[in-house]
Protein backbone atom coordinates (compact mmCIF):
# COMPACT_ATOMS: atom_id res chain seq x y z
CA UNK A 1 0.00 0.00 0.00
CA UNK A 2 1.27 3.49 -0.73
CA UNK A 3 2.52 5.40 2.21
CA UNK A 4 0.34 8.20 3.34
CA UNK A 5 1.80 11.42 4.57
CA UNK A 6 0.48 12.63 7.85
CA UNK A 7 -1.87 15.55 7.46
CA UNK A 8 -2.40 18.05 10.23
CA UNK A 9 -5.77 17.69 11.85
CA UNK A 10 -8.17 20.51 11.27
CA UNK A 11 -9.44 22.26 14.34
CA UNK A 12 -13.02 21.38 15.08
CA UNK A 13 -15.53 23.37 16.95
CA UNK A 14 -16.91 22.13 20.18
CA UNK A 15 -20.37 22.10 18.62
CA UNK A 16 -19.41 19.49 16.05
CA UNK A 17 -18.57 17.07 18.82
CA UNK A 18 -15.14 16.28 17.43
CA UNK A 19 -12.17 16.44 19.91
CA UNK A 20 -9.73 19.32 19.62
CA UNK A 21 -6.05 18.22 19.44
CA UNK A 22 -3.81 19.49 22.23
CA UNK A 23 -0.98 21.80 21.31
CA UNK A 24 2.53 20.38 21.75
CA UNK A 25 4.33 21.86 24.77
CA UNK A 26 6.82 24.59 24.02
CA UNK A 27 10.49 23.55 24.27
CA UNK A 28 11.34 26.81 26.00
CA UNK A 29 8.45 26.29 28.37
CA UNK A 30 9.76 22.83 29.25
CA UNK A 31 13.20 24.25 30.01
CA UNK A 32 11.73 26.99 32.19
CA UNK A 33 9.32 24.69 34.01
CA UNK A 34 10.03 24.33 37.76
CA UNK A 35 9.96 20.57 37.23
CA UNK A 36 13.17 20.99 35.19
CA UNK A 37 15.25 23.24 37.42
CA UNK A 38 13.71 23.32 40.89
CA UNK A 39 14.73 19.85 42.07
CA UNK A 40 18.39 20.19 40.95
CA UNK A 41 18.59 23.57 42.72
CA UNK A 42 17.13 22.06 45.88
CA UNK A 43 19.70 19.25 45.70
CA UNK A 44 22.53 21.80 45.45
CA UNK A 45 21.10 23.75 48.39
CA UNK A 46 20.78 20.56 50.43
CA UNK A 47 24.35 19.42 49.73
CA UNK A 48 25.84 22.88 50.23
CA UNK A 49 23.97 23.62 53.43
CA UNK A 50 24.36 20.18 54.96
CA UNK A 51 28.02 19.94 54.00
CA UNK A 52 28.86 23.33 55.49
CA UNK A 53 26.90 22.73 58.69
CA UNK A 54 28.41 19.30 59.25
CA UNK A 55 32.00 19.87 58.16
CA UNK A 56 32.61 23.44 59.33
CA UNK A 57 30.33 23.06 62.33
CA UNK A 58 32.08 19.90 63.42
CA UNK A 59 35.66 21.08 63.01
CA UNK A 60 35.38 24.81 63.67
CA UNK A 61 36.01 25.04 67.44
CA UNK A 62 37.80 21.94 68.75
CA UNK A 63 39.11 23.68 71.86
CA UNK A 64 35.57 24.44 73.02
CA UNK A 65 34.36 20.85 72.63
CA UNK A 66 36.88 18.95 74.73
CA UNK A 67 35.37 15.95 76.48
CA UNK A 68 37.67 13.65 78.47
CA UNK A 69 40.63 14.58 76.30
CA UNK A 70 43.36 12.12 77.40
CA UNK A 71 46.70 13.46 78.67
CA UNK A 72 49.07 12.07 81.29
CA UNK A 73 51.48 13.22 83.97
CA UNK A 74 54.46 11.09 85.00
CA UNK A 75 56.03 11.99 88.33
CA UNK A 76 59.50 10.46 88.68
CA UNK A 77 60.58 12.93 91.38
CA UNK A 78 62.43 11.25 94.26
CA UNK A 79 61.99 14.22 96.57
CA UNK A 80 64.63 16.06 98.62
CA UNK A 81 65.34 17.17 102.20
CA UNK A 82 64.61 20.80 103.07
CA UNK A 83 66.94 22.91 105.28
CA UNK A 84 64.38 22.47 108.05
CA UNK A 85 64.93 18.71 107.94
CA UNK A 86 61.61 17.71 106.37
CA UNK A 87 61.17 15.69 103.19
CA UNK A 88 59.59 17.45 100.22
CA UNK A 89 58.32 16.02 96.92
CA UNK A 90 57.55 19.04 94.79
CA UNK A 91 56.78 16.90 91.76
CA UNK A 92 54.06 15.15 93.73
CA UNK A 93 52.68 18.54 94.76
CA UNK A 94 52.45 19.63 91.12
CA UNK A 95 50.78 16.35 90.17
CA UNK A 96 48.19 16.79 92.93
CA UNK A 97 47.53 20.39 91.86
CA UNK A 98 46.96 19.32 88.26
CA UNK A 99 44.69 16.48 89.29
CA UNK A 100 42.60 18.76 91.50
CA UNK A 101 42.42 21.37 88.76
CA UNK A 102 41.13 18.94 86.15
CA UNK A 103 38.82 16.96 88.46
CA UNK A 104 36.25 19.74 88.42
CA UNK A 105 35.76 19.47 84.65
CA UNK A 106 34.95 16.76 82.12
CA UNK A 107 37.15 18.39 79.48
CA UNK A 108 40.41 16.65 80.40
CA UNK A 109 41.06 13.02 81.31
CA UNK A 110 44.28 13.39 83.32
CA UNK A 111 45.99 10.06 83.87
CA UNK A 112 48.72 9.71 86.49
CA UNK A 113 50.93 7.00 85.02
CA UNK A 114 54.32 5.43 85.40
CA UNK A 115 56.89 6.06 82.69
CA UNK A 116 56.37 2.60 81.18
CA UNK A 117 52.58 2.93 81.20
CA UNK A 118 52.76 6.35 79.60
CA UNK A 119 55.07 5.13 76.85
CA UNK A 120 52.74 2.23 76.05
CA UNK A 121 49.71 4.52 75.82
CA UNK A 122 51.58 7.05 73.68
CA UNK A 123 52.67 4.29 71.29
CA UNK A 124 49.06 3.05 71.05
CA UNK A 125 47.66 6.55 70.52
CA UNK A 126 45.59 6.30 73.71
CA UNK A 127 46.90 9.63 75.05
CA UNK A 128 47.71 12.76 73.07
CA UNK A 129 50.40 14.21 75.32
CA UNK A 130 52.15 13.82 78.65
CA UNK A 131 54.23 15.82 81.12
CA UNK A 132 57.23 14.12 82.73
CA UNK A 133 58.72 15.36 86.00
CA UNK A 134 62.30 14.04 86.41
CA UNK A 135 63.85 12.39 89.46
CA UNK A 136 65.89 15.45 90.50
CA UNK A 137 63.06 17.96 90.29
CA UNK A 138 62.75 18.63 94.04
CA UNK A 139 66.52 18.65 94.58
CA UNK A 140 67.04 21.14 91.76
CA UNK A 141 64.20 23.35 92.99
CA UNK A 142 65.43 23.45 96.59
CA UNK A 143 68.96 24.08 95.37
CA UNK A 144 67.71 27.33 93.84
CA UNK A 145 67.02 28.62 97.35
CA UNK A 146 70.52 27.94 98.69
CA UNK A 147 72.07 29.04 95.39
CA UNK A 148 70.24 32.37 95.57
CA UNK A 149 72.17 33.15 98.79
CA UNK A 150 75.53 32.05 97.44
CA UNK A 151 77.56 31.92 94.26
CA UNK A 152 77.02 28.19 93.76
CA UNK A 153 76.00 26.94 90.31
CA UNK A 154 72.48 25.60 90.23
CA UNK A 155 70.16 24.04 87.64
CA UNK A 156 66.55 25.01 87.16
CA UNK A 157 64.04 22.25 87.87
CA UNK A 158 62.93 20.97 84.45
CA UNK A 159 59.92 19.18 83.07
CA UNK A 160 59.42 17.73 79.60
CA UNK A 161 56.13 17.88 77.71
CA UNK A 162 55.83 15.13 75.09
CA UNK A 163 53.36 15.45 72.24
CA UNK A 164 52.02 12.64 70.05
CA UNK A 165 51.99 13.91 66.44
CA UNK A 166 51.22 10.41 65.14
CA UNK A 167 47.74 10.91 66.61
CA UNK A 168 47.46 14.10 64.51
CA UNK A 169 49.06 17.56 64.61
CA UNK A 170 45.94 19.17 66.07
CA UNK A 171 45.85 16.57 68.84
CA UNK A 172 49.38 17.63 69.83
CA UNK A 173 48.37 21.28 69.80
CA UNK A 174 45.33 20.61 71.97
CA UNK A 175 47.45 18.55 74.37
CA UNK A 176 49.98 21.33 74.89
CA UNK A 177 47.10 23.78 75.13
CA UNK A 178 45.71 21.75 78.04
CA UNK A 179 49.04 21.09 79.79
CA UNK A 180 50.64 24.54 79.51
CA UNK A 181 48.04 26.51 81.55
CA UNK A 182 48.22 23.93 84.34
CA UNK A 183 52.00 24.04 84.16
CA UNK A 184 51.98 27.84 84.29
CA UNK A 185 49.88 27.70 87.44
CA UNK A 186 52.22 25.11 88.96
CA UNK A 187 55.21 27.28 88.04
CA UNK A 188 53.63 30.28 89.72
CA UNK A 189 52.79 28.34 92.88
CA UNK A 190 56.28 26.83 93.09
CA UNK A 191 57.81 30.24 92.48
CA UNK A 192 55.87 31.72 95.40
CA UNK A 193 56.91 28.79 97.59
CA UNK A 194 60.60 29.07 96.69
CA UNK A 195 60.58 32.86 97.03
CA UNK A 196 59.07 32.58 100.49
CA UNK A 197 61.67 29.96 101.43
CA UNK A 198 64.47 32.15 100.12
CA UNK A 199 63.24 35.13 102.10
CA UNK A 200 63.07 33.01 105.23
CA UNK A 201 66.56 31.66 104.57
CA UNK A 202 67.84 35.16 103.96
CA UNK A 203 66.37 36.44 107.23
CA UNK A 204 67.80 33.41 109.07
CA UNK A 205 71.27 33.94 107.54
CA UNK A 206 71.27 37.64 108.37
CA UNK A 207 70.20 36.96 111.95
CA UNK A 208 72.93 34.32 112.25
CA UNK A 209 75.55 36.78 110.98
CA UNK A 210 74.37 39.39 113.45
CA UNK A 211 74.67 36.95 116.34
CA UNK A 212 78.18 35.95 115.33
CA UNK A 213 79.28 39.55 115.03
CA UNK A 214 77.85 40.32 118.44
CA UNK A 215 79.58 37.28 119.90
CA UNK A 216 82.89 38.52 118.50
CA UNK A 217 82.26 42.04 119.74
CA UNK A 218 82.77 43.36 116.24
CA UNK A 219 81.24 46.70 115.45
CA UNK A 220 81.18 46.98 111.67
CA UNK A 221 79.81 49.90 109.71
CA UNK A 222 76.21 49.26 108.63
CA UNK A 223 77.20 49.42 104.94
CA UNK A 224 79.88 46.75 105.34
CA UNK A 225 77.62 44.62 107.49
CA UNK A 226 74.94 44.78 104.77
CA UNK A 227 77.46 43.67 102.15
CA UNK A 228 78.52 40.67 104.20
CA UNK A 229 74.97 39.54 104.93
CA UNK A 230 73.57 36.87 102.52
CA UNK A 231 71.01 38.45 100.20
CA UNK A 232 68.86 37.40 97.27
CA UNK A 233 69.74 39.71 94.38
CA UNK A 234 67.49 40.69 91.50
CA UNK A 235 68.59 37.94 89.11
CA UNK A 236 68.13 35.24 91.73
CA UNK A 237 64.76 36.66 92.68
CA UNK A 238 63.57 36.50 89.07
CA UNK A 239 64.76 32.90 88.82
CA UNK A 240 62.93 31.97 92.00
CA UNK A 241 59.70 33.50 90.72
CA UNK A 242 59.91 31.56 87.44
CA UNK A 243 61.77 28.39 88.40
CA UNK A 244 60.58 25.65 86.02
CA UNK A 245 62.30 25.09 82.68
CA UNK A 246 59.88 23.52 80.19
CA UNK A 247 60.94 21.54 77.13
CA UNK A 248 58.32 20.51 74.58
CA UNK A 249 59.19 17.74 72.15
CA UNK A 250 57.56 15.03 70.09
CA UNK A 251 57.49 11.61 71.70
CA UNK A 252 57.98 10.05 68.28
CA UNK A 253 58.37 12.04 65.07
CA UNK A 254 56.21 10.96 62.11
CA UNK A 255 58.22 9.16 59.46
CA UNK A 256 59.06 10.84 56.18
CA UNK A 257 56.09 10.64 53.82
CA UNK A 258 53.51 10.42 56.63
CA UNK A 259 52.14 13.95 56.01
CA UNK A 260 53.04 15.02 59.58
CA UNK A 261 50.89 12.23 60.97
CA UNK A 262 47.89 12.90 58.71
CA UNK A 263 48.84 10.36 56.05
CA UNK A 264 46.58 7.61 57.41
CA UNK A 265 43.59 9.96 57.36
CA UNK A 266 44.32 11.23 53.85
CA UNK A 267 44.67 7.66 52.61
CA UNK A 268 41.37 6.68 54.27
CA UNK A 269 39.63 9.65 52.64
CA UNK A 270 41.01 8.47 49.31
CA UNK A 271 39.58 5.00 49.95
CA UNK A 272 36.24 6.57 50.79
CA UNK A 273 36.23 8.53 47.52
CA UNK A 274 37.13 5.42 45.54
CA UNK A 275 34.39 3.43 47.28
CA UNK A 276 31.64 6.04 46.79
CA UNK A 277 32.49 7.18 43.26
CA UNK A 278 33.26 3.66 42.10
CA UNK A 279 29.95 2.36 43.41
CA UNK A 280 27.96 5.18 41.79
CA UNK A 281 29.72 4.62 38.46
CA UNK A 282 29.16 0.89 38.75
CA UNK A 283 25.49 1.48 39.45
CA UNK A 284 25.02 3.29 36.12
CA UNK A 285 27.13 0.85 34.10
CA UNK A 286 25.49 -2.30 35.45
CA UNK A 287 21.99 -0.82 35.15
CA UNK A 288 22.70 -0.09 31.49
CA UNK A 289 23.88 -3.67 30.95
CA UNK A 290 20.73 -4.98 32.64
CA UNK A 291 18.54 -2.80 30.44
CA UNK A 292 17.17 -0.77 33.37
CA UNK A 293 18.61 2.67 32.56
CA UNK A 294 20.62 4.11 29.68
CA UNK A 295 24.20 5.26 29.94
CA UNK A 296 26.15 7.63 27.70
CA UNK A 297 29.75 6.82 26.81
CA UNK A 298 31.04 9.81 24.91
CA UNK A 299 28.77 10.15 21.90
CA UNK A 300 27.35 6.67 22.39
CA UNK A 301 23.92 6.20 24.02
CA UNK A 302 23.60 2.64 25.34
CA UNK A 303 20.60 0.76 26.70
CA UNK A 304 20.76 -3.01 26.49
CA UNK A 305 17.60 -5.18 26.33
CA UNK A 306 15.98 -5.50 29.76
CA UNK A 307 16.95 -8.61 31.71
CA UNK A 308 14.67 -7.78 34.65
CA UNK A 309 16.74 -9.27 37.49
CA UNK A 310 15.54 -9.08 41.07
CA UNK A 311 16.70 -6.07 43.02
CA UNK A 312 18.51 -8.34 45.46
CA UNK A 313 20.36 -10.00 42.58
CA UNK A 314 21.29 -6.59 41.16
CA UNK A 315 22.67 -5.49 44.53
CA UNK A 316 24.74 -8.65 44.96
CA UNK A 317 26.01 -8.36 41.40
CA UNK A 318 27.14 -4.77 41.86
CA UNK A 319 28.67 -5.31 45.27
CA UNK A 320 30.24 -8.59 44.19
CA UNK A 321 32.02 -6.77 41.38
CA UNK A 322 33.42 -4.33 43.95
CA UNK A 323 34.46 -7.14 46.32
CA UNK A 324 36.50 -8.73 43.54
CA UNK A 325 37.64 -5.53 41.86
CA UNK A 326 38.80 -4.01 45.15
CA UNK A 327 41.53 -6.68 45.42
CA UNK A 328 43.68 -5.43 42.51
CA UNK A 329 42.60 -1.86 43.32
CA UNK A 330 43.98 -2.15 46.86
CA UNK A 331 47.23 -3.57 45.54
CA UNK A 332 47.57 -0.80 42.96
CA UNK A 333 46.84 1.93 45.49
CA UNK A 334 49.43 0.55 47.92
CA UNK A 335 52.02 0.28 45.15
CA UNK A 336 51.45 3.86 44.02
CA UNK A 337 51.45 5.15 47.61
CA UNK A 338 54.73 3.40 48.29
CA UNK A 339 56.20 4.68 45.01
CA UNK A 340 55.50 8.30 45.97
CA UNK A 341 57.14 7.89 49.38
CA UNK A 342 54.47 6.75 51.81
CA UNK A 343 55.92 4.28 54.35
CA UNK A 344 53.85 1.08 54.55
CA UNK A 345 54.75 -1.34 57.36
CA UNK A 346 52.81 -4.58 57.83
CA UNK A 347 52.02 -4.74 54.12
CA UNK A 348 49.72 -7.78 54.21
CA UNK A 349 47.62 -6.36 57.03
CA UNK A 350 47.47 -2.95 55.37
CA UNK A 351 46.31 -4.61 52.14
CA UNK A 352 43.44 -6.18 54.09
CA UNK A 353 42.35 -2.90 55.74
CA UNK A 354 42.60 -1.12 52.37
CA UNK A 355 40.43 -3.74 50.67
CA UNK A 356 37.97 -3.87 53.56
CA UNK A 357 37.64 -0.07 53.56
CA UNK A 358 36.64 0.05 49.88
CA UNK A 359 34.26 -2.90 50.25
CA UNK A 360 32.58 -1.39 53.32
CA UNK A 361 31.99 2.01 51.73
CA UNK A 362 30.66 0.32 48.60
CA UNK A 363 28.26 -1.87 50.59
CA UNK A 364 26.83 1.21 52.29
CA UNK A 365 26.60 3.32 49.12
CA UNK A 366 24.95 0.59 47.05
CA UNK A 367 22.59 -0.22 49.95
CA UNK A 368 21.39 3.40 50.05
CA UNK A 369 20.88 3.32 46.27
CA UNK A 370 18.94 0.05 46.60
CA UNK A 371 16.74 1.64 49.27
CA UNK A 372 16.15 5.07 47.74
CA UNK A 373 17.15 4.82 44.10
CA UNK A 374 18.90 7.91 42.74
CA UNK A 375 18.21 9.76 45.98
CA UNK A 376 20.47 7.19 47.67
CA UNK A 377 23.45 8.75 45.91
CA UNK A 378 22.67 12.09 47.56
CA UNK A 379 22.18 10.46 50.95
CA UNK A 380 25.47 8.58 50.60
CA UNK A 381 27.26 11.91 50.11
CA UNK A 382 25.67 13.27 53.28
CA UNK A 383 26.12 10.15 55.40
CA UNK A 384 29.43 8.75 54.17
CA UNK A 385 31.19 11.99 53.23
CA UNK A 386 29.77 15.02 55.01
CA UNK A 387 29.02 13.24 58.28
CA UNK A 388 32.04 10.95 57.99
CA UNK A 389 34.79 13.53 57.45
CA UNK A 390 34.41 15.49 60.72
CA UNK A 391 33.73 12.39 62.83
CA UNK A 392 36.68 10.42 61.41
CA UNK A 393 39.06 11.81 64.09
CA UNK A 394 41.60 12.40 61.34
CA UNK A 395 41.76 16.20 61.62
CA UNK A 396 40.24 16.77 65.06
CA UNK A 397 40.48 14.10 67.78
CA UNK A 398 37.20 12.47 68.71
CA UNK A 399 37.46 13.93 72.24
CA UNK A 400 37.48 17.47 70.75
CA UNK A 401 34.41 17.08 68.53
CA UNK A 402 30.86 18.25 69.35
CA UNK A 403 28.73 15.64 71.04
CA UNK A 404 26.73 14.89 67.88
CA UNK A 405 29.83 13.71 66.03
CA UNK A 406 31.09 11.68 68.97
CA UNK A 407 27.69 9.99 68.96
CA UNK A 408 27.62 9.13 65.23
CA UNK A 409 31.31 8.20 64.89
CA UNK A 410 30.81 4.48 65.72
CA UNK A 411 28.33 4.26 62.83
CA UNK A 412 30.56 6.01 60.28
CA UNK A 413 32.72 3.88 57.96
CA UNK A 414 35.42 6.56 57.67
CA UNK A 415 35.97 6.64 61.43
CA UNK A 416 36.74 2.92 61.58
CA UNK A 417 38.77 3.10 58.36
CA UNK A 418 40.98 5.87 59.78
CA UNK A 419 41.36 4.12 63.13
CA UNK A 420 42.42 0.82 61.57
CA UNK A 421 44.73 2.30 58.93
CA UNK A 422 46.39 4.61 61.45
CA UNK A 423 47.05 1.69 63.79
CA UNK A 424 48.74 -0.27 61.01
CA UNK A 425 50.80 2.65 59.68
CA UNK A 426 51.88 4.38 62.89
CA UNK A 427 51.20 2.20 65.94
CA UNK A 428 52.83 -1.09 64.92
CA UNK A 429 49.46 -2.71 64.14
CA UNK A 430 48.64 -3.01 67.84
CA UNK A 431 45.11 -4.25 68.48
CA UNK A 432 44.63 -1.78 71.34
CA UNK A 433 45.72 1.11 69.10
CA UNK A 434 42.47 0.87 67.14
CA UNK A 435 43.18 -1.95 64.71
CA UNK A 436 40.79 -4.39 66.36
CA UNK A 437 37.97 -1.91 66.90
CA UNK A 438 38.39 -0.50 63.40
CA UNK A 439 38.14 -3.86 61.65
CA UNK A 440 35.21 -5.00 63.80
CA UNK A 441 33.43 -1.67 63.22
CA UNK A 442 33.79 -1.95 59.44
CA UNK A 443 32.56 -5.55 59.45
CA UNK A 444 29.48 -4.63 61.48
CA UNK A 445 28.61 -1.70 59.20
CA UNK A 446 29.16 -3.89 56.14
CA UNK A 447 26.95 -6.67 57.47
CA UNK A 448 24.13 -4.27 58.38
CA UNK A 449 24.29 -2.60 54.95
CA UNK A 450 24.12 -5.90 53.08
CA UNK A 451 21.27 -7.28 55.18
CA UNK A 452 19.20 -4.08 54.93
CA UNK A 453 19.77 -3.86 51.16
CA UNK A 454 18.75 -7.49 50.58
CA UNK A 455 15.70 -7.28 52.82
CA UNK A 456 14.48 -4.04 51.24
CA UNK A 457 15.13 -5.41 47.74
CA UNK A 458 13.07 -8.52 48.39
CA UNK A 459 10.20 -6.43 49.78
CA UNK A 460 10.33 -4.01 46.83
CA UNK A 461 10.31 -6.88 44.32
CA UNK A 462 7.32 -8.51 45.98
CA UNK A 463 5.26 -5.32 46.35
CA UNK A 464 6.33 -3.28 43.33
CA UNK A 465 7.60 -5.80 40.83
CA UNK A 466 11.02 -6.00 39.25
CA UNK A 467 12.82 -3.00 37.82
CA UNK A 468 12.41 -2.56 34.08
CA UNK A 469 9.30 -4.74 33.93
CA UNK A 470 7.52 -2.07 31.89
CA UNK A 471 10.20 -2.05 29.21
CA UNK A 472 9.95 -4.25 26.09
CA UNK A 473 11.58 -7.63 26.56
CA UNK A 474 14.63 -8.73 24.64
CA UNK A 475 13.86 -10.38 21.34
Amino acid sequence: MPAHSAQPAEPQSAASGRQQPQAAPSRIGAYLSPRTWLLPVLVLLLLGGAGTALYIGGLGSPGKNLDHFPIAVVNQDRGADTPAGSRENLGGNITDQMRQGFDGSDEIDLRVLSWDEAQDQMRDGQIHGMMVIPETFSADALALVSGALSDADVSRPAVTVYTNPLAGPLASSLATGAINPALDQANKSLGEQLTASAQTAQATAQADLQRRLEALGADLPPQLEQQLAPRVDGTSADLLEDPIAVTTTAFEEPPEGAALGEGAFFYSVLLMVVGVSGSVSLHFLVDARLGVAPVELGTRFVLDPPLRPGRWATYLLMWGIVVVGALPTAGLMMWVASAVGMPIPHGALFFFTTWLSIVTVSAVTLALIALLGSAGMILSLIYVVFMGLPSASGVVPLEALPGFFRFIAPGEPLYHMTTANRAVLYFDAEADAGLQSGIIGMLIILLIAVLVALLASLVYDRLLGRRGAGLPAAA
